[in-house]
């Protein structure tokens, strides 16, 4: 017997940490974001005297992309006999939970990785709803035009930005922050449901500036290297992927100009999310 699937990376738009307890209990969060044709790939191989998982994937680890997640939500879909993309999403983020380092991850990820599309996802305490955005096609493709991803070659760990962040918000330290993330999630949505381009890379910009006030560890020197290079370079507007202190960013700009700058990460929108194969 042989299985077969693959799951997508994400990039985020914004809205991210706010996924996390307790801040969903207290406040509810919100993340937009939306799967990229990046994959973990894996097999299960059984027969009557063996059985072997096998995984690959076609992105750096540690890439703040929730690659880690994606390789769950492979794992997970091989090992059992669930198709439904939230029961997996769901298992997936109570397997992570339950380890120490990753107790403070939210659950946009597994649910980037499962549902693919591009995607308003809100958390309300333990619930979650997933709003899809019908973009038109012609729409899509000038979104993906001026969008370019850039690994800043530092490794993210989302269970230590995340921690620190949320450590913060249990010592009241940056809960107006969060809010106002969640608040630009949904902000970005209505742009881009408007095709306005211009002031959803202005709410990138914003983005970061909130989430560099979350922790002192949220935008390391190497990111802002990245940062500064891309706006010099083409880049209007600036988005750290995932929780921040190492990974990647996302640019929306001249396209043309940054790719001569940067060793970037070509990609074009995942509609698919977990698939058998």
């Amino acid at each position: 017997m042989i299985k077969q699937v693959r799951a997508p990376v994400r990039i985020d738009f914004a809205g991210g940490t706010t996924d996390i307890k307790p801040f969903t209990d207290t406040h509810g969060g919100a993340v937009l974001n939306a799967a990229i044709n990046h994959y973990v790939y894996g097999k299960l191989v059984a027969s009557d005297k063996s059985t072997r998982l096998e995984y690959h994937a076609d992105i750096p680890t540690s890439s703040g992309l929730g690659t880690s997640s994606a390789m769950n939500v492979v794992w997970v879909a091989l090992i059992t006999h669930m198709k439904d993309k939230q029961k997996i999403a769901e298992s997936v983020f109570n397997i992570e939970h339950a380890v120490k380092e990753s107790s403070v991850n939210g659950k946009q990820d597994q649910y980037a990785s499962a549902f693919g599309g591009i995607n308003y996802i809100k958390f309300i305490k333990d619930k979650v709803n997933v709003y899809p955005l019908n973009l038109k096609k012609e729409f899509v493709k000038e979104l993906n035009d001026g969008l370019v991803l850039v690994y800043s070659g530092k490794a993210h760990y989302s269970g230590i930005s995340n921690k620190s962040a949320i450590d913060n918000f249990l010592k009241g330290r940056n809960t107006e922050h969060l809010i106002r993330i969640r608040e630009i999630a949904g902000d970005m949505r209505k742009a881009l449901l408007k095709e306005d381009l211009d002031n959803f890379s202005n709410l990138m910009n914003e983005e970061t500036e909130e989430r560099r006030k979350l922790s002192k560890i949220t935008v390391s020197p190497q990111l802002q290297k990245v940062i500064d290079h891309g706006k010099k370079n083409g880049a209007i507007a600036a988005k750290i992927c995932g929780s921040g202190g190492g990974g990647s960013v996302l640019f929306f700009g001249d396209k043309k100009e940054l790719i001569r700058k940067f060793n970037c990460i070509d990609f074009k929108f995942d509609f698919s999310g977990l698939t058998w194969i």
